[in-house]
């Protein structure tokens, strides 16, 4: 088990996060074979301690599994190295960037938060990369339907990039799990790729959406290019989640105008750019 937060969590919810972490060196310390915290811990105990670091802090930090960034800084990093596509041919460029900045540790030792390990040579340990190996399932809460996976690109930012990290990692994504919570009474577990399917059939390729954004004019423009940029976000971070023919229907959509809403006109009208950047993301993306 990993947990990783977000600047504003670790802000507003370090009582959470020692809760966590305490519960997590509670749990490590139970010598059971059916233990996977145990073995984990004991595993990467070893392999600090072959990388010349202390009896303590091996036995502490086999045992950490809350990472943010560093105290004061925002954002993981992925964000604006994914959509500048121009910038790197391979993703494991944004990996490892994204495992810099996210790789700060909060464990059960308030006095030792937000820092990182080095190891004898004083070269930095990976420490978080050790702990997400092996990972199976990354699991992420969506509980307003205000907000789904391409609203912000917080969810690709963060979510997302535990499965460009594990799959440079282990050279395979995890299962991909949005925890629903939407409805109080019927909380699911739901792939990921589907909840992105029906949110792009019922907001970015829907009809009555689109009208409602062709009504906010400029802003609206910017809404729809915004999303997309999310989704290009999602075919960097995690290819498994994007098909093809979601692309295609993009296209379909915004440049032949398959629903009839005249968006040619309308973007020409009110946002000319915001359609140029749409169609920048597609050439990028086929």
């Amino acid at each position: 088990v990993v947990l990783s937060a977000t600047g504003l969590y670790r802000d507003a919810f370090h009582n959470v996060m020692m809760r966590l972490a305490n519960a997590v060196k509670r749990v490590a310390a139970l010598k059971e074979e059916a233990n996977p915290i145990w073995r984990n811990s004991q595993r990467i105990r070893q392999e600090l301690l072959a990388q010349g670091v202390s009896e303590d802090d091996a036995e502490y930090l086999s045992t950490v599994r809350v990472f943010s960034n560093e105290s004061g800084d925002y954002g993981s990093g992925t964000d604006e190295l994914a959509w500048a596509s121009d910038q790197w041919e391979s993703d494991a460029v944004i990996a490892s960037n994204y495992m810099t900045k996210m790789g700060y540790y909060f464990g059960a030792d308030r006095s030792r938060w937000g820092k990182k390990i080095t190891d004898s040579n004083g070269a930095p340990i990976n420490l978080y990369g050790k702990q997400l190996s092996g990972t199976d399932i990354a699991l992420f809460s969506r509980s307003s339907n205000l907000y789904g996976m391409l609203s912000s690109d917080d969810p690709f930012e963060y979510f997302g990039s535990l499965a460009l990290a594990i799959r440079n990692l282990d050279g395979k994504s995890p299962d991909m799990v949005i925890s629903n919570l939407r409805d109080a009474n019927q909380a699911k577990a739901e792939d990921a790729a589907l909840f992105m399917a029906k949110e792009l059939r019922t907001r970015m390729f829907h009809p009555r959406w689109i009208q409602e954004m062709q009504k906010e004019g400029y802003s609206g423009a910017v809404a729809m290019s915004a999303r997309m940029d999310n989704f290009f976000g999602w075919q960097v971070v995690d290819p498994n989640l994007v098909r093809s023919d979601q692309w295609d229907e993009f296209f379909d959509v915004y440049v032949n105008d398959k629903l009839e809403l005249h968006l040619d006109e309308w973007f020409e009208k009110t946002n000319p750019e915001a359609l140029a950047r749409m169609m920048q993301r597609m050439l990028e993306a086929e």
